[in-house]
């Protein structure tokens, strides 16, 4: 319509411009250190999801992880993998009691920690990063493991931890948030929703005894790992004391409403979204087969089932004989004494796929934070056979919220209290 002279005031307006629109739609990817020291799947898989969709994003991150996803795609992410500390990790288990009371919990996991700490800060690869000249510009913390907030006291940058569950009232209280026993119950208590005489006071008092327990044997333990692998002034109290952000694997419309601050974050149900066709040919095949429906039974992947005692895996063998349905076992043995025909035994499947599966009837499980949030997502009904930590509070909150029913091991788990546990029974 007009002709524009090539060194016009509208030629150069034109290229302010693209330079606007340019800068305006420029982004900058942070260098992230995430460690989450502790070897557990459950644990790990929290934040699997997490670590992958940074990267994707265009954030370069390193994370020290027992589980590594190992994707060649994920160009921007950097793994140094500590699995080789499972089999410290199983030879624990293997001698843990199933009964072991909330009481004791804290104690032994100090010493596993502690240990845990020792070995991978003496690692080579962790120990460039302790003496190397990288920078992060923010690490992230799995919350057990203060004594690593060391990182950032090096980079000199933002520090948030995070936990894979609900975490307990020091670190709410480092944050100030106000915690306190009778509201809110510590997540190894047994403890939900209104509370009787008793069980307030035992929950004060156990309260009590954690506060004590944290400033007297956890805190100076944690306190010995930082000066012997970091050279900072500042302590394991005052690092705590002085992070940026608390990041919880929680979420209040289905758990405990907590009074937080705006820097205490939510992010309950952050999980790896469901893979279409992911499971197994020989699974996919039996699930489909399953024309009347099946039971899927697991206890998670801190817990063996093929662990249990004699007389339990005498009673769920029975159990499932009588039922109609197919039962998929996640065992991990080859072989069950005296299973019967109807139970398919499998050492690991997709979880989220086996639940979503239309022919499900049933999820037997422990009650693990993960197995509650894929059952809520699937709305499958359960049994709960709670074993140990937080799987009893959990417990107690799926059959409030209507969608389960407990079987307690007393020690036994007993036949006619799991056969009629069942949402309206077998029929």
């Amino acid at each position: 319509f007009f002709a524009v002279k090539p060194n016009s005031t509208f030629n150069m307006f034109l290229k302010y411009i693209s330079l606007v629109i340019l800068l305006g739609s420029t982004s900058y990817g942070a260098n992230i250190l995430g460690i989450i020291p502790t070897t557990s799947y459950s644990h790990q898989i929290a934040y699997a999801h997490l670590w992958k969709e940074l990267s994707l994003r265009g954030h370069k991150v390193t994370t020290i992880t027992s589980n590594p996803l190992k994707d060649p795609t994920l160009t921007n992410l950097t793994e140094i993998d500590v699995n080789w500390l499972y089999k410290y990790y199983d030879a624990v288990s293997n001698t843990l009691d199933m009964s072991i009371s909330m009481w004791h919990i804290y104690d032994i996991w100090i010493q596993f920690m502690v240990f845990m700490s020792d070995e991978q800060l003496s690692y080579a690869p962790i120990q460039n990063l302790i003496h190397n000249k990288t920078n992060f510009d923010i690490v992230l913390v799995e919350s057990f493991f203060p004594e690593f907030l060391g990182f950032a006291e090096i980079y000199k940058c933002p520090k948030i931890l995070i936990s894979s569950f609900q975490t307990n009232a020091y670190y709410h209280h480092a944050m100030g948030n106000p915690i306190h026993p009778l509201l809110h119950p510590d997540i190894m208590t047994p403890f939900y929703g209104a509370l009787n005489f008793k069980e307030r006071v035992t929950a004060t008092l156990f309260g009590w005894y954690l506060s004590y327990f944290f400033s007297h044997k956890i805190i100076p333990e944690k306190e010995a790992i930082l000066r012997k692998y970091f050279n900072v002034e500042a302590t394991v109290e005052e690092l705590v004391y002085d992070v940026d952000m608390l990041f919880i694997n929680e979420n209040p419309a289905v758990q405990e409403a907590k009074a937080v601050g705006p820097t205490t974050i939510n992010i309950g149900g952050l999980r790896q979204p469901i893979s279409p066709n992911s499971l197994p040919q020989e699974i996919q095949e039996y699930l489909d087969n399953a024309t009347e429906g099946f039971i899927y039974f697991s206890l998670g992947t801190n817990i063996r089932s093929k662990d249990l005692d004699e007389q339990t895996l005498r009673t769920l063998n029975e159990v499932f004989e009588e039922v109609p349905y197919k039962v998929l076992w996640k065992f991990e043995a080859d072989e069950l004494p005296g299973k019967p025909e109807n139970i398919k035994l499998i050492k690991w499947a997709p979880q989220q796929n086996v639940l979503s599966h239309p022919n499900i009837k049933l999820f037997i499980t422990q009650a693990g934070l993960q197995s509650m949030e894929e059952t809520i997502t699937s709305e499958v009904p359960c049994v709960v056979i709670p074993i140990y930590a937080d799987q009893e509070k959990n417990a107690k909150l799926m059959k409030r919220k209507g969608f389960a029913e407990i079987v307690e091991r007393t020690p036994f788990l007993e036949k006619e209290e799991l056969k009629k546990s069942h949402p309206g029974g077998y029929k």
